[in-house]
């Protein structure tokens, strides 16, 4: 099984990346940092998220996915206009092939008419890939090409981009991650794809207690199809929120996210796999733990229904 894997994982990467390069993840209403850098700086305080997705659980050499990401607002703010700032790390482990990531990230929110802000946001950073050679099992061990040797690449820069539309109820976003498209050198014709990602999400008031909260993300990289994801969660008075997540090609997941303390918060995104996959290894398991440094009430937050 471990051979079969490490073929599959090895196409992929020397078919010129042709697919999603960069990480999915289940609960991806927590963790919009991760795929737009001009979210920084949309929570009300300091920010805190870090977590970990292991993903196909009984397919050995499965994906394993770690992150943190911290965020928050710097400068002079008014409430007009506010800057955001923060950093995040991703790193990615499957079977002989790994990344680590880190991000410097900046937004700049500007207030627009009908209590909308437009928020624009850079990142910049450098990647780190490698493949661990002789952990493989080719058929041609001796004159195999497509990866010569160990691998172990230091990519700079790479740079991200998105832009973020919000108001209290609702935020629409757009992104593109590796703008740049860097090459990595040691696997033959392989470039970093760029990934797009559009993202919308409502916050429905339904009761003093309750609210429902829908969002869709829709990702392309490459000559890859697209990939559409949406969510549904029902928020009850912050403290608790359950709810379903489908992905086009993929399956469906069960969300739980509870506010166990005053600045921490647990989040658990269990996937069920329904393509050819699940009969190999079927589950995902993701787990984020998100801490708020919040000590005093902002009267210039605007709050924003990806985060509040």
């Amino acid at each position: 099984m471990k051979k079969t894997l490490f073929l599959y994982l090895l196409l992929l990467l020397a078919l010129n990346f042709q697919g999603q390069q960069l990480s999915q993840f289940s609960y991806f209403t927590y963790n919009y940092m991760q795929y737009n850098p001009a979210v920084v700086g949309t929570a009300p305080c300091l920010d805190l998220k870090f977590g970990v997705r292991r993903q196909w659980k009984g397919f050995e050499g499965a994906p394993i996915t770690g992150f943190a990401n911290i965020h928050g607002k710097i400068g002079k703010q008014t409430k007009y206009r506010y800057m955001g700032l923060g950093a995040l790390v991703e790193t990615d482990d499957a079977g002989p092939f790994g990344y680590t990531s880190i991000q410097l990230a900046y937004s700049y929110h500007q207030k627009l008419a009908n209590k909308y802000y437009l928020a624009a946001g850079l990142s910049l950073g450098f990647s780190q890939y490698s493949i661990d050679y002789g952990e493989m099992s080719l058929e041609d061990q001796v004159n195999e090409t497509a990866i010569s040797g160990a691998i172990n690449d230091f990519v700079f820069p790479t740079m991200s981009a998105g832009l973020w539309l919000y108001r209290n109820n609702r935020f629409y976003g757009i992104s593109v991650r590796n703008i740049n498209a860097p090459k990595i050198e040691g696997l033959a014709d392989s470039r970093l794809n760029r990934h797009y990602t559009l993202a919308n999400g409502y916050a429905i008031r339904v009761s003093d207690e309750l609210t429902f909260k829908p969002a869709f993300l829709l990702n392309y990289a490459g000559k890859s199809r697209s990939s559409l994801e949406a969510q549904c969660v029902l928020d009850f008075k912050d403290m608790v929120g359950v709810g379903i997540g489908a992905r086009s090609g993929h399956g469906f997941s069960a969300l739980l996210k509870v506010s166990a303390m005053k600045y921490v918060t647990f989040a658990y995104a269990y996937d069920v796999t329904l393509n050819k996959i699940r009969y190999q290894g079927a589950n995902t398991h993701e787990i984020i733990i998100g801490i708020r440094a919040c000590r005093t009430y902002d009267p210039l937050h605007v709050s924003c229904s990806a985060y509040d």
